[in-house]
């Protein structure tokens, strides 16, 4: 199984608890030309999706549109689970009956797909939540009182890939 986990696009105006409102909430021009420099690139890397699960949300409905183009194989569907306010339990719960041979997508926001994520890595603490792989790069931002955020994970086949 693998799992991909995408943030919607740079969107206009800020979180709003009026949840009309934020629901509503659009891609900017600049989210736009940002996510098809981005998909263009990955396409490069992941040829194969088979389902595209998005956030009812405009802006990321937008960005699951956007990304859908590039693999228009795949399935898109809406998904409550990955609305912002969601309890991430129930996402983390509906990809345990997921098919295990399946590449699955998931467009949504943060700090939801973030926490869905973490507990995806804590299911087993017996097992290695991460490697690195030879001529891997890892970039942790932040400090020793205050934690750290991973700002990049990256693979040497991933990069050989985006400057062939």
């Amino acid at each position: 199984m693998r799992l991909i986990f995408l943030r919607h696009g740079l969107a206009e105006g800020h979180f709003s608890f009026d949840q009309d409102a934020d629901f509503e909430r659009e891609l900017t021009a600049e989210g736009i030309k940002r996510l098809h420099q981005t998909f263009k690139q990955f396409r490069k890397v992941e040829s194969n999706i088979d389902v595209i699960f998005s956030s009812p949300l405009a802006r990321a409905i937008q960005t699951a549109e956007l990304f859908w183009s590039y693999y228009q194989d795949s399935d898109l569907e809406m998904m409550a689970d990955l609305d912002i306010l969601d309890d991430p339990r129930h996402l983390v719960e509906y990809i345990s009956f997921l098919p295990t041979d399946g590449t699955y997508v998931f467009v949504g926001h943060d700090p939801h797909i973030t926490k869905v994520i973490a507990a995806l890595l804590a299911l087993h603490p017996e097992h290695e939540f991460m490697t690195i792989k030879k001529g891997g790069i890892c970039v942790l931002e932040g400090g020793m009182w205050k934690g750290f955020t991973m700002e990049l994970l990256v693979s040497p086949k991933f990069l050989r890939t985006i400057t062939d």
